[in-house]
């Protein structure tokens, strides 16, 4: 072939190309679409579900997979490659019981003469501070299921009616975590100079949340030995109080002594320790027990805070009705049915229950809260992202910021459930002091519910401190998922305290034993207007809707 014929193929070759080719059909072809096999309108190379429509793309826990097809857990249940659960939290279970028993043991005492005050504090530091090896040894299970149902702990002793807190964890005291005491929580707000909230105990005089807790025994201590104590009631009356737990001046010390444990030990803990850590980092991505497992550090630090807040495995499958009394069996016996409640898994303790009370409170309004499901969600997306985390041995950058968004959504929420419920006794005390005849108490029950709402609205109060991402801390709230701006500081709150002070006024205008203003009448109105500042004070805190501060 000459180079005139090498020319002319080539400029055929060029030709026929340009025209589609030599056969067939000569125009032009449409390309071909992306394939879109779940017909999303997402392209299955850019597709993070490729066979699970979602055209919105959302993948909350940031692992690469869209939740259309890996969806979150609904149930607070994790496990490992290997199928291994890898949730732990058996020591905050011991110590829920252990508050509860207390509880219990405080209802227990009497007025007796003969009863030695010193006697009945070491019999209630049993249950705070005792050293834990000598206390399991000659601990008697107390704590029991209102339906009579068997109780289960551990996975070798058999279910039984009653159960103590060494058979779910040995070891675990309350002294040891109360706030201020646990030197280990590098991250979280020195509560051990901060403490304030009731005068000569605040940490600013030398003292802090136990010695409080410990001056409340004391005071329970000379109540049991003290048969004398009245107040005075409609026409002049006199009545004997009878109640060990409560004081001539109004103080419910059986109360405060559970609500503030709440605070300084489980919201204290679960908020400002296990969720203060740095989860991203080498330590906090290994497994524990000396890399046996199965779960990471962080992970347990994580489980640990979920079992201070005391939700059931299966929360969100339970009603704020069943939630509020820790259990119905028919609904609670299913993350393991072997016909017993498995305290680790299938009862709500303490702050949880809260929620569920206050989202009942406002049920009927026009901005009903959900704080059960809003808390519980956060905690169930957090527990997600670790768990991914530590089957990637890694934690992304963009995974631990919306791990953060998750933390502050549940540790705020948490909070808001305590608040809500200081404003329900705030509303409580109101009607009580509202229901005074003159300056005398309409009858002894008069007395004993303010002193028993008072307690609880003081008692909870106090916990408010112990939260680092409490909005009176960092100055935002989160509503509907949505961080803003809120005008409160750390102030705000020791003002809201000393508002509340350190007894209720009574039906005479005294508090504490003095006239609390120039005379009853104008005692009582300025403590009122006091109880209403308070209230607005953390309204404007949670950017709380105002029928539900109301009405709760």
């Amino acid at each position: 072939m000459n180079f005139r014929q090498i020319f002319l193929v080539i400029i055929m070759t060029t030709f026929l190309a340009a025209c589609g080719g030599g056969g067939g059909g000569g125009g032009n072809q449409d390309p071909q679409p992306p394939a879109d096999a779940d017909s999303d309108g997402i392209a299955d190379a850019d597709d993070n579900c490729v066979n699970d429509a979602n055209e919105d793309q959302a993948d909350s826990d940031v692992d690469g997979e869209g939740d259309a097809c890996d969806p979150i857990p609904t149930t607070y249940t994790y496990e490992n490659e290997s199928s291994e659960s890898t949730v732990f939290y058996d020591g905050q279970n011991a110590r829920q019981i252990l508050i509860s028993d207390l509880v219990d043991a405080m209802n227990a005492l009497t007025r007796d003469a003969g009863n030695v005050p010193a006697d009945v504090v070491e019999s209630l530091e049993f249950y705070y501070s005792l050293d834990a090896a000598t206390r399991d040894g000659s601990y008697t299970a107390v704590f029991n299921l209102s339906g009579g149902e068997n109780l289960i702990g551990n996975d070798t002793d058999a279910p039984a009616p009653t159960i103590a807190p060494g058979a779910v964890s040995g070891g675990d005291t309350l002294v040891s975590k109360t706030g201020g005491n646990d030197g280990s929580c590098a991250n979280c707000v020195a509560f051990d100079s901060e403490f304030f909230g009731w005068a000569v105990f605040e940490a600013s005089d030398g003292a802090n949340a136990q010695a409080l807790v410990e001056e409340f025994f004391r005071l329970l201590g000379e109540e049991a030995a003290d048969t004398s104590d009245t107040i005075i009631t409609t026409g002049g009356t006199p009545a004997n109080i009878g109640v060990a737990t409560v004081t001539e001046e109004g103080l419910d010390l059986r109360q405060l002594v559970q609500k503030l444990l709440l605070g300084v030990v489980t919201l204290s803990q679960g908020t400002g320790d296990y969720l203060s850590i740095d989860f991203g980092s080498e330590a906090n991505l290994s497994l524990r027990n000396g890399g046996a497992g199965p779960d990471t550090e962080g992970a347990h630090d994580f489980d640990e805070a979920f079992g201070y807040f005391g939700a059931a495995r299966n929360f969100n499958d339970l009603d704020d009705g069943v939630i509020r009394n820790g259990y119905s069996f028919a609904e609670s016996d299913s993350i393991v049915v072997d016909s017993a409640i498995d305290v680790r898994s299938e009862f709500n303790f303490g702050n949880s229950t809260n929620c569920a009370k206050r989202d009942q409170g406002s049920a009927g309004n026009a901005n009903p809260t959900d704080y059960t499901k809003e808390a519980f969600d956060a905690f169930l997306l957090g527990r997600e992202i670790l768990q991914n985390a530590a089957d990637a041995a890694t934690l992304t950058e963009e995974a631990d910021a919306a791990l953060q968004d998750q933390i502050t959504i549940a540790s705020q929420t948490w909070e808001k459930c305590v608040a809500a419920t200081v404003i329900h006794y705030i509303n409580d005390v109101t009607t009580n002091m509202n229901d005074f005849v003159g300056e005398e108490f309409a009858d002894l029950d008069n007395f004993l519910d303010l002193a028993k709402h008072w307690g609880e609205m003081k008692g909870f109060a106090l916990g408010l401190q112990f939260n680092p991402r409490s909005p009176f801390r960092t100055g935002e709230v989160v509503v509907d998922g949505t961080s803003q701006a809120v005008s409160v500081t750390i102030d705000d709150l020791q003002m809201l305290l000393e508002l509340m002070g350190t007894a209720p006024v009574l039906a005479d205008g005294t508090q504490n034993g003095v006239l609390a203003g120039a005379d009853a009448a104008t005692a009582k109105s300025d403590y009122l207007a006091d109880l209403m500042t308070a209230r607005d004070i953390l309204e404007e805190a949670y950017a709380f809707d105002a029928e539900n501060v109301a009405n709760w």
